[in-house]
């Protein structure tokens, strides 16, 4: 007996009874591109891989797709080739690179087919429903009818044809070049956005990897006739309306340049058309001269309509008192552009155009004229109409600066109540719309001002002094209704204050500010002598209403009306500021009041009394409330006069 032999065989055995089983399990069939979990037993070291081969290949030969096995990972998902076929998944070691597992797969193709509309227009979304293998990648694409290859991405240019539009022009037309593509990525239908040039193009679904083309439908891209309407001349600066025909896709864009600029030049202005709006509105460039309107795509940047436009300087000016005093707020009337943002501002004569002004105030909506605080000091300076976008002076107007004295005006009354009989009257305007729902600490505004109110009607106003209520944003939700609430002498002060404590403010009603000042003259028909209003608010005009022009209007009919503004709650700093100028604007003052203390204070001051300053001639010069506001006025002597 061979001893030796017996031994080796003992040896081996066990090692054979050691080793794993390397298997692979899969499913027996997959689709073109798809990709599957493949469940593997066996030694799974590091970097062994699982991979997809051409089936009877040679065990060396290149696989078509391998993962490698890294921390044990199990099932390995792998994605399958995109030609149908026999394959095989093969179990490789990295050690030694041989085999160690191979089990069949046979990979089918899909049913592919695309559903689109036959026709479109240029620089449309166009849907796109699909069937095929919907693997993560696949992709939809659009070629011209005529593309040499299925993924052809050169460009190639066919013989130039015209423009659309008022003017026509030669252009080369992208013939050869992919034109568009949408990823699938499992999204029934897809959107491609189409090309700007007309022709007849071909829908492809081209799988991830290989292209390969899975199927095809034609599509006939249609061109859309386009023009402009504009001025033919406008003034620098100045907007215009564009009226506009074409895709009107979104995005598509006005567009101003420089007359004789290249098509792909950069524009002077750039208006998108957005969600169709017609007509566009342009700011036209600031620089006198020949400039071209054109109407282009947003995504290859076709011209479609061009129209010439001639933009000259404009009859610009500033009208303003020739002399006033320092720190005074006077009115400027302004004929130019008036964009929003434009400027009325002073300056030191001689400064460069761009210097920073020493006051300035923008224009908003047109607002003309426009209140414009002086600086301090005073002095020859000049009023200058400035653009917003570049900074250029369309006019220019001096001004002198007279030196400025303050007057302030206080008295106290021993009786507990604030005027006395034969005062004139006085109304108030009480803002009770939804926003005065906002509590200040644990209070609601309007809790506070009803509380203010009552006090100040019960236990401070004079019971022979006629006094009227207007409120408004307390009868109706989303309304600008305002409402004399209590008529002069209709009732007593217990009454009136009964009435007050029952107003309540509602949600969502507006703040029709100028429409309450507007009827205090009917409110207040008959009275003689002097009317105090007040107006107490915590927000700005929502009606659409001019409350500066209201306010100009009474003073310029002689109605003996004096305005004091009370901001309750007021955050905004720039309505601080139209608040102050309204009332300096009213002949009164503007108190800003955060607390009920505040509100208070601020009403008690507003009503101990108007007064009047007038000079040696004779002439009021100025108004005020007792208590109230410093009032600036030019050096000199004057009299104090209550009213």
């Amino acid at each position: 007996m061979n001893y030796r032999l017996l031994v080796a065989c003992l040896l081996w055995l066990p090692a054979l009874l050691l080793a794993e089983e390397t298997s692979l399990r899969a499913p027996d069939t997959a689709v073109i591109g798809a990709t599957i979990d493949i469940h593997w037993e066996g030694a799974g070291n590091k970097y062994d891989a699982i991979s997809v081969a051409p089936a009877g290949s040679a065990p060396q030969s290149n696989d078509i797709h391998s993962v490698k096995i890294i921390n044990k990972r199990n099932p390995i998902a792998l994605r399958m080739p995109e030609e149908a076929g026999d394959y095989e998944l093969r179990y490789r070691a990295k050690a030694d690179g041989s085999l160690q597992a191979i089990k069949a797969i046979r990979v089918k193709d899909v049913e592919t087919s695309l559903e689109a509309d036959d026709t479109a227009y240029i620089g449309s979304s166009l849907s796109v429903r699909w069937k095929g293998p919907g693997n993560q990648y696949d992709r939809i694409e659009l070629h011209h009818k005529d593309s040499d290859t299925d993924s052809e991405k050169e460009a190639a240019l066919e013989t130039p044809r015209e423009t659309v539009g008022a003017e026509a022009t030669s252009e080369a037309t992208p013939k050869k070049a992919l034109a568009a593509q949408s990823i699938v990525s499992k999204k029934n239908p897809i959107t491609i956005l189409l090309p700007d040039y007309p022709g007849t193009y071909e829908l492809r679904y081209l799988m991830r990897e290989s292209a390969r083309v899975m199927a095809r439908k034609d599509l006939l891209i249609k061109d859309v006739a386009a023009s402009l309407d504009a001025p033919e001349e406008a003034t620098l600066g100045e907007t215009v309306d564009v009226h506009w025909e074409g895709p009107g896709n979104q995005y598509d864009r006005i567009e101003v340049h420089t007359n004789g600029a290249a098509d792909d030049a950069r524009a002077e202005v750039t208006q998108a058309i957005v969600s169709k709006k017609n007509p566009v509105q342009i700011r036209l460039p600031e620089v006198a001269g020949d400039y071209e309107l054109r109407y282009e795509t947003t995504r290859g940047g076709r011209i479609l309509a061009r129209r010439p436009l001639i933009i000259r300087e404009g009859d610009s000016s500033l009208e303003a008192a020739d002399t006033a005093t320092a720190g005074t707020t006077i009115l400027v009337s302004w004929k130019g552009p008036g964009n929003n943002y434009d400027q009325i501002g002073v300056y030191q004569p001689g400064s460069p155009d761009d210097v920073k002004p020493l006051s300035v105030q923008s224009i908003l909506n047109k607002r003309n004229p426009l209140p414009l605080t002086l600086p301090e000091e005073d002095g020859s300076y000049e009023l200058r109409y400035r653009t917003a976008q570049r900074n250029t002076v369309l006019a220019r107007r001096p001004i002198t600066i007279e030196p400025a004295g303050r007057l302030s005006v206080v008295f106290e009354r021993s009786s507990t109540k604030t005027t006395e009989a034969g005062d004139g009257a006085i109304e108030l305007i009480l803002d009770a719309s939804g926003s005065m729902l906002q509590r200040v600490g644990k209070k609601r505004r309007i809790e506070i001002a009803r509380d203010v109110l009552v006090d100040l009607v019960s236990n401070h106003l004079d019971d022979s002094r006629p006094f009227a209520l207007r409120v408004f944003g307390h009868k109706e939700k989303d309304s600008c209704r305002t409402d004399l609430e209590i008529a002069p002498g209709a009732d007593t002060r217990k009454a009136a204050a009964t009435k007050i404590a029952s107003i309540q403010a509602m949600n969502l009603a507006k703040t029709p500010i100028a429409d309450s000042l507007r009827n205090v003259p009917f409110d207040l028909k008959g009275i003689k002598g002097p009317k105090s209003v007040v107006l107490v608010t915590d927000g700005e005009e929502t009606c659409d209403g001019n409350p500066e022009a209201v306010i100009a209007d009474l003073q310029k009919k002689g109605l003996d009306i004096q305005l004091s503004i009370v901001g309750f709650a007021i955050k905004d700093e720039a309505l601080k500021k139209d608040f102050q100028t309204w009332a300096t604007l009213g002949g009164g003052s503007y108190f800003d009041a955060s607390s009920a203390d505040e509100l208070i204070s601020s009403l008690r001051t507003v009503i101990s009394g108007p007064y009047k300053v007038v000079n040696k001639k004779g002439e009021t010069v100025a108004k005020g409330v007792i208590g109230g506001a410093d009032i600036i006025l030019p050096a000199g002597i004057y009299r104090v006069e209550t009213i």
